[in-house]
């Protein structure tokens, strides 16, 4: 649909802006210190399915949306979470580094993790396969190479990239917005998800403990337990808030062929934006 064509649009200009905010040296910096890069890795793609499991498990949630829920906490956040770490001033580059190993890695865990949840929760078993070529273009098309071009204006236009950092922010910020309200208020002819009230009241209280307890979680394991500074914290909790929601939509909907699947990731994707952004903001602000 239209709708899904201008968010992709409106996500590269986003990965280009974040890239143009960066240098070379920023990931050279992250891959020789490396304990932030892999400790992000294992709470996004491991400790937050296990609160998933956790909360699915105890939840009254039919088996079709236990599953769901699953789901999207094995969908990490992609430029959106990137995003957010852009726009507050976090540790940007771990969060570009993150999305980009995690987008190569759900290649194997969510075919993997997807057909366990389905055969715990509603007793059978349904082979997911994901399309392999169509997902590393689009991890290329969304995040890659629009990330690379604004690394190299940045480094080629450096007076330019300066000027322009905070228009982008702002021009950013107002569009996703708009695609956002479409996507997730607008009925399903103009490319938004239908979703009802009733499905998003009974759903409200599972997804928003899952993205509360593992992002509060996050940040508190990276800061005590790893003793990481308050900025990467700060955007680990960030890349393990939000998820990959669309992603979710893609494996539930269309690769599993259940829609009730897909309703925890539309519910997600309702609030996990702002609760996300208010969360970084008040850490990054008490930590800095």
């Amino acid at each position: 649909m239209f709708i899904d064509y201008l968010l992709s649009a409106v996500l590269m200009l986003i990965t280009f802006a974040i890239g143009s905010s960066l240098r070379f040296s920023d990931f050279e910096n992250i891959f020789k210190k490396s304990k932030p890069l892999y400790l992000g890795l294992f709470l996004q793609m491991v400790f937050l399915p296990i609160c998933a499991f956790i909360i699915a498990e105890f939840s009254n949630l039919p088996p079709a949306e236990k599953v769901g829920l699953i789901i999207v906490s094995i969908c990490p956040g992609g430029t959106t979470s990137n995003f957010i770490s852009y726009l507050i001033k976090a540790d940007t580059a771990l969060a570009v580094a993150l999305t980009a190993i995690n987008s190569l890695l759900i290649l194997f865990t969510i075919p993997v993790l997807s057909n366990w949840a389905a055969a715990v929760f509603m007793g059978g078993h349904t082979e997911v396969s994901l399309p392999i070529f169509n997902m590393v273009w689009e991890v290329a098309k969304i995040i890659i190479i629009p990330a690379l071009l604004g690394l190299l204006f940045n480094r080629f236009f450096p007076n330019v990239s300066l000027k322009i950092r905070f228009p982008l922010k702002v021009t950013n910020t107002i569009l996703l917005g708009i695609v956002f309200f479409i996507k997730f208020f607008g009925d399903e002819q103009s490319g938004g998800s239908g979703i009802s009230v009733d499905e998003i009241i009974r759903l409200l209280p599972a997804t928003l403990l899952m993205h509360l307890s593992a992002m509060t979680l996050s940040y508190f394991i990276a800061l005590k337990s790893f003793k990481l500074p308050g900025v990467q914290a700060t955007t680990i909790s960030i890349e393990v808030g939000l998820q990959n929601t669309a992603l979710a939509i893609l494996v539930a909907g269309t690769l599993m062929g259940n829609t009730d699947m897909t309703k925890p990731a539309l519910v997600y994707a309702i609030f996990s934006f702002f609760t996300t952004f208010i969360f970084a903001l008040i850490t990054i602000r008490i930590r800095r």
